[in-house]
């Protein structure tokens, strides 16, 4: 049950992705402590989403190069958490969860290139309703946008399952091969990515903040 609410909060916060503007509702933070919550392993999932968040800031929200950082995200918290080894009322191993997100990164960097595919695909309904536009008419493009989210919500229930399907197999295997070094070497990976993407969003958030105080000193921080 909580995979499947996972799936359809990625469906829904994934629509973010599919509008104009700044990505708010699918950012990896959000969506991972949502996952988390969902698991029941609250800080658990915030900890994946500072991590994860320091990931997805690092590259544009913009440009064929930005892969789906948020299905990342939701895939490695749906398998740490719901893991034989992560149920909710048990904790879940540093090396548990750095495994599961080393392994959703190759089917994040996949959905982006069926992204891309898809938007191509979706040209046509943009002339038809930038033709109706021009003729005066809402329809076709009201109509034209409702379903183009709806196909770009069932495109993103479908990655999630195939993504989980795959990933989660794969997962199931290595994770009991995981052992000796190898697991104390994800553990301590683990203790210390989500310092590193807290102080990565730290320092992307300091440059912001400096940006917009130049802007308001003398010569408009020009």
């Amino acid at each position: 049950m909580a995979t499947l609410l996972a799936a359809l909060a990625y469906g829904i916060l994934s629509l973010d992705h599919f509008t104009v503007g700044p990505f708010l509702l699918s950012r990896p933070l959000i969506l991972s402590s949502l996952v988390g919550f969902l698991c029941g392993h609250v800080p658990e999932g915030i900890a994946l989403g500072l991590l994860t968040e320091s990931l997805w800031v690092v590259v544009p929200p913009a440009g064929p190069a930005q892969w789906d950082v948020g299905l990342a995200a939701a895939l490695a918290g749906v398998w740490a958490f719901l893991s034989p080894s992560g149920g909710p009322s048990s904790s879940v191993s540093g090396a548990a969860t750095a495994l599961a997100l080393i392994l959703s990164i190759p089917f994040a960097v996949l959905c982006r290139s069926v992204d891309i595919w898809l938007r191509r695909q979706m040209r046509i309904l943009s002339v038809r309703a930038l033709e109706g536009v021009e003729r005066g008419l809402a329809g076709p493009l009201r109509y034209g946008l409702v379903f183009a989210g709806v196909l770009w919500g069932f495109k993103s229930l479908v990655v999630f399952f195939v993504a989980e399907a795959l990933g989660g197999a794969l997962y199931g295997v290595l994770l009991p091969l995981v052992r000796g070094p190898w697991l104390e070497g994800l553990d301590r990976a683990w203790r210390l990515w989500p310092a590193l993407g807290l102080a990565a969003l730290l320092h992307q958030l300091s440059l912001r903040l400096g940006k917009g105080r130049r802007f308001w000193l003398p010569g408009g921080g020009g």
